[in-house]
């Protein structure tokens, strides 16, 4: 076999590998030029590493629903409501872990609204992610309008949860959990199998409703851990919390060689390389005095070449 067929074979089975790694360490060199080596700073290390913890959580949890070819835009809105509705039950009573635990119970819903829902009412996932995600946004009105505040603080102690260690020793939990269910348990199996054909799935046997639920619950799980974790590191929630996160995983994803259309080739390993990814990319061009407006506008220009590059046209451009 010559050097060239054996290149084109390695770039057709491993090309997103390749452009995805490539595209960190190329993200790394770049920045640590353009910002004079500030990217390498401990300050500037612990504000990435609370950065890619949130985002690596909640695209490991996005996974399990874009494997299916699934899109949630919701995302972003129940990221904020969940943030000030710990924050208030935290002031209240003293206890964040209240304030976590009921979030959680709240995410678990959505994720059975998401899932159960839409497959009974024969509607398109994305139809429902729309309904909460205008549900969840009147919420965040509602209540910081009823508060009459921009923001609200957390008045408990959280600093241990934004620690640097802690931060990641929370992306390796949810990184190992994450790739035990996604490889070597049915739940993986079966929504890497509905992205690549759903019908084919449902005519093998398999309920794939259920799998649907425990997916969606699964991201609910990461969101609302999320949401903690955001948290503890902002120390406040408002009106403008979670804005931009449903696209933001979406581009993290693609930087990591997620496929649109889900399935058997996606991997946990898109959200991890993702996530780091586009976090070293909105802070890189932060740190070397790329205009925040203008930041969003190449953010938007990434998302669309990725997509123009990694998007497979039979399996078409958008998940389902």
């Amino acid at each position: 076999m010559t050097v060239k067929k054996l290149g084109k074979e390695l770039f057709t089975n491993h090309g997103a590998d390749i452009l995805s790694y490539g595209g960190l360490v190329l993200c790394v060199l770049i920045f640590s030029f353009l910002s004079e080596g500030k990217i390498f700073s401990a300050y500037n290390f612990r504000i990435l590493i609370q950065a890619v913890c949130v985002y690596a959580i909640l695209c490991m949890g996005a996974m399990f629903v874009y494997a299916m070819g699934y899109m949630d835009i919701s995302v972003g809105a129940q990221v904020g409501v969940y943030s000030i509705l710990c924050i208030l039950i935290a002031n209240k009573t003293n206890s964040v872990w209240l304030g976590f635990l009921t979030i959680l119970g709240l995410a678990l819903i959505c994720g059975f609204i998401n899932g159960y829902v839409s497959v009974m009412l024969g509607l398109p996932s994305i139809v429902t992610s729309i309904f909460l995600m205008s549900i969840f946004s009147g919420i965040q009105a509602l209540i910081m309008e009823k508060l009459a505040l921009n923001s609200v603080a957390i008045t408990c102690d959280m600093t241990q949860y934004k620690d640097t260690k802690f931060m990641i020793a929370m992306i390796v939990i949810v990184a190992i959990v994450s790739i035990v269910l996604f490889k070597y348990t049915p739940l993986g199996e079966v929504v890497r199998s509905i992205g690549a054909n759903e019908h084919a799935t449902q005519y093998s046997g398999i309920n794939t409703t259920k799998w649907k639920v425990l997916a969606y619950a699964f991201f609910g799980i990461c969101v609302a851990l999320g949401a903690f974790l955001l948290t503890a590191r902002t120390g406040a929630a408002g009106k403008g919390t979670g804005n931009g996160y449903a696209m933001d995983i979406m581009v993290a994803l693609l930087l990591g060689g997620m496929p649109l259309s889900g399935g058997m080739r996606s991997k946990i390993s898109s959200a991890l390389i993702g996530s780091f990814t586009y976090v070293i990319l909105s802070n890189g061009l932060i740190l070397s005095g790329v205009d925040t407006k203008l930041v969003y506008i190449i953010k938007a220009i990434v998302f669309i070449a990725v997509i123009l590059i990694t998007c497979r046209k039979k399996d078409g451009v958008l998940p389902r």
